[in-house]
């Protein structure tokens, strides 16, 4: 007879195999599509010929630390550091290929910071990586490239903070943890993200990184603000920096300087609350009510419904996960925990941008938008396994019609990064006439023979034309 803590230990390493090699699938399918995708024209082309041009990876560093609004100079140095390593042939391989590991260690890091120890915790895991995959959110990890995505760099690192949180701590995950935060801070503001995290799990008994850990990361975040605001005086983003949603209209950057220059404070506050919105319910998007301004022009595809209600529904089934445990005050369990953090760290996302709102800036929120997805639907089987047969049915139906909803979404995922990469290559093949006529085609040999290597590789990628495709994709997954 097999021991009770033998069998106990063989069913959990049997739930855990089963969501990595889903979580496999899920990676090598979407890495695969990022190879597939050409290094993009626009908010790229301009960095690679910039990084070009930089003597070294050292002077892109330095120069970045010059700029106003924004302290990203490791960011800039990072393009200049793949572009070398690219040896002036592998451009592709150097940016897609570091993109494409990218992915798969944030699904990597999302499937280990779930404690999954049972198949009631591998089927909440399983459907918690459907919603992970197919927020509107993660979109942003895979179209965007600038030519390195940064989002995806911030999300990264601060999963990998998660898992710090959770592991056996000592000095050298200290260590890790503080250069994690530098490396993060340094690349985008969302990077400090990073403590919010660590201070957070530490205060609910998440202690893998120390208390003098946690000293030392206050410190370094009290000295990126010093860095900041008063050594380099960088600032703050203005009104006129980009054009921004406001309910159902899209304002210039002249007309928000107009319409909030004397009261910032309402443009700011409308951002928050647009960010959390958008996790929360997929609406609005980048700021603008698009499902609300389609319906009142009569125009709403079944990708608005889709999104919206499955949004709504898994957030209620939080909201009724959360009740449940106020109205029992049971012990928080790990997975407890780590809603709890992700709730703090949806709340410090949409803080950081009140600026301006962009799916892209709220993406790390959508990833712990999923963790506490996986809470959720966790507690949803449990209280079905422990109830009778009519309990059951109902929860089993509600999940079948949350995971149909959360599924179709995850799998429009590769539709729309066909979509974008089909539009990428055809952005390579105008780009010589639209440059010329905006008068901003290069004149030096170097930069022509980059665009040029650029361009052929665009133009020779094996990317199917989506017109091919069947109308009801662009109906139920968007673009």
């Amino acid at each position: 007879m097999i021991p009770a803590g033998v069998e106990t230990a063989r069913e959990t390493n049997r739930s855990r195999a089963a969501v990595l090699l889903l979580a496999g699938v899920l990676a090598a399918a979407i890495a695969f599509d990022l190879w597939r995708m050409p290094v993009q024209v626009t908010d790229s082309l301009s960095e690679l010929l910039d990084a070009q041009a930089s003597p070294s990876i050292a002077s892109s560093f330095s120069h970045a630390l010059t700029t106003t609004a924004y302290l990203r100079p490791l960011r800039i140095a990072q393009i200049k550091a793949l572009f070398d390593l690219a040896g002036g042939e592998h451009y592709r391989l150097a940016y897609r290929g570091f993109h494409a590991l990218l992915i798969v260690l944030l699904i990597w890091l999302f499937v280990r910071a779930l404690p999954i120890e049972s198949p009631l915790d591998a089927a909440a895991a399983a459907l918690a990586l459907t919603v992970f995959t197919g927020l509107h959110t993660f979109l942003g990890f895979l179209r965007e490239a600038f030519p390195i995505n940064h989002f995806l760099e911030i999300a990264v690192l601060v999963m990998g903070a998660l898992n710090l949180t959770l592991s056996r701590g000592g000095w050298l995950i200290d260590l890790l943890a503080g250069i994690m935060f530098t490396c993060a801070a340094l690349t985008l503001e969302s990077g400090v993200l990073i403590w919010i995290v660590i201070a957070t799990a530490w205060i609910l008994g998440l202690r893998g990184v120390s208390a003098r850990g946690l000293v030392f990361l206050t410190a370094l975040l009290a000295g990126y603000f010093v860095l900041r605001f008063w050594y380099l005086d960088t600032g703050l983003p203005s009104l006129t920096e980009r054009t921004s949603g406001f309910f159902l209209e899209r304002l210039e950057p002249r007309e928000i300087q107009q319409r909030f220059g004397d009261r910032r404070f309402v443009f700011y506050a409308y951002n928050v609350g647009a960010s959390l919105l958008s996790v929360l319910f997929s609406e609005p998007r980048d700021g603008l009510f698009v499902a609300t301004r389609a319906w009142r022009q009569g125009d709403v595809h079944p990708h608005a419904y889709l999104t919206v209600l499955s949004s709504l529904a898994m957030t209620t089934v939080m909201g009724w996960a959360a009740l449940a445990w106020l109205r029992t005050r049971a012990p928080l369990t790990r997975s407890g925990r780590l809603a709890v953090v992700a709730i703090v760290v949806l709340a410090a996302n949409a803080a950081l941008s009140f600026s301006y709102t962009k799916d892209d800036i709220i993406a790390v929120a959508g990833v712990f938008y999923a963790i506490a997805a996986f809470a959720a639907l966790r507690s949803m089987l449990q209280v079905a396994q422990a109830g009778g047969v009519m309990r059951s049915v109902v929860v089993a139906a509600a999940m079948l019609a949350l995971a149909s909803a959360w599924t179709m979404r995850s799998s429009g995922v590769h539709h729309v990064m066909n979509e974008h990469a089909f539009r990428a290559r055809n952005d390579w093949a105008e780009l010589p006439i639209r440059w010329q006529q905006e008068g901003r085609w290069p004149k030096d040999a170097a930069s022509l023979a980059l665009i040029e290597r650029l361009r052929d590789a665009a133009l020779d990628a094996d990317v199917p034309n989506p017109q091919m495709a069947p109308e009801w994709r662009g109906l139920w997954y968007g673009d």
